[in-house]
């Protein structure tokens, strides 16, 4: 069976994987406990600076995905829904007020720090700080560059 490759089957399976590792990373990173002096956490083999790394990376590869499936590959279903309610005016606007609505109280929510967005926040910094033994203390790294050397 000779088929040829299918961008559409390509972008959902892109789509799917690149958004399980957001997924993954972001809720490691929200445990991941906070940079300790002196001690390097590791999940799964990788620091915390390198599951952001992954997070920051699979998060462009999501995006570019994402465009891709919009304007390469729905493009004419999503302009023949745009160009419809066009024509039809905002008879209809509920669901655009209530999305709108819902991305401002998210953003402001966050910076102001009401609840539940300050709790949500909370219960992440209370995992996160959960992992370090509070009573033993970070060893010194400090280097006393006045101490000669015996090499």
């Amino acid at each position: 069976m000779d088929r040829s490759f299918s961008w559409r089957v390509f972008t959902s399976f892109g789509l799917f994987l690149s958004f399980l590792m957001i997924l993954v990373s972001g809720l490691i990173l929200f445990i991941f406990p906070p940079r300790t002096p002196g001690v390097m956490w590791q999940l799964l083999g990788l620091s915390k600076p390198a599951w952001q790394n992954q997070h920051i990376i699979y998060g462009f590869a999501f995006s570019i995905l994402s465009l891709c499936h919009l304007f390469f590959i729905n493009w004419k279903a999503f302009f023949s829904y745009v160009q419809g309610k066009t024509k039809e005016g905002l008879q209809n606007p509920r669901e655009l007020l209530v999305i709108a609505s819902l991305f401002l109280l998210f953003g402001f929510g966050t910076y102001f720090k009401i609840q539940p967005f300050s709790g949500i926040l909370e219960i992440g910094k209370s995992i996160s700080n959960s992992w370090d033994n509070k009573d033993t203390p970070a060893p010194d790294k400090r280097v006393d560059v006045h101490k000669r050397s015996r090499w």
